[in-house]
């Protein structure tokens, strides 16, 4: 609360404490950042921050950790990354060595990882069971289509019969045969020759 006030007034704050560093305690050694930072999950939204300072009732980035907005992306990465920052979260900016054991863990972890996702394609994706399906699908294609032929031509041949006992002509205009008829439906000249007339 004094500090809030020395803030106002434009002076420092008192103690280094009121602003979240332990005194006293050891600083941490720099880690990797186990979550993604998401910069984009924001974007075009308003949000209301109930924060102490005046840096907080202004647009753009804003850290809850040390109390400070910014105004563009690069520079609140910049900030997540600094000194300033990572002294607030009693982190020093030096890095923890790795011994080779260390390395060889992550390498095999890694390795680990990367084989989980391999078995998962295979199951997933199984090429001869893929193509044993495909072949299927074309049988049960080509099925379909003999039956909407065959019943295509079972109608042609109930509308031709009617119209032949009704006119006494013959559709094929005089070449005769049912083979003839059956190309000439093939080829989608069904009435091909003589035309109807009423």
């Amino acid at each position: 609360e004094e500090d809030e006030q020395r803030r106002r007034k434009g002076l420092k704050p008192l103690a280094r404490q009121s602003t979240g560093v332990a005194a006293g305690k050891p600083r941490e050694l720099l880690q990797a950042r186990k979550q993604t930072v998401n910069l984009e999950g924001m974007v075009g939204k308003v949000q209301v921050v109930q924060a102490s300072s005046a840096a907080s009732g202004q647009p753009g980035f804003y850290c809850s950790v040390c109390d400070v907005t910014v105004k563009d992306s690069l520079t609140y990465l910049d900030h997540i990354n600094g000194k300033n920052h990572q002294r607030m979260l009693n982190r020093g900016m030096k890095v923890a060595s790795e011994t080779v054991d260390d390395v060889l863990a992550k390498l095999e972890s890694l390795r680990r990882i990367h084989r989980q996702r391999l078995e998962q394609r295979s199951i997933e994706y199984d090429f001869h069971e893929q193509v044993k399906r495909q072949e299927l699908l074309k049988e049960e294609k080509k099925q379909r289509r003999k039956r909407a032929q065959a019943h295509k031509k079972s109608k042609q041949r109930q509308q031709g019969g009617d119209a032949e006992t009704s006119s006494g002509v013959h559709n094929g205009g005089g070449r005769g045969g049912d083979d003839d008829d059956d190309m000439l439906a093939m080829m989608g000249f069904a009435s091909f020759g003589a035309s109807k007339r009423a």
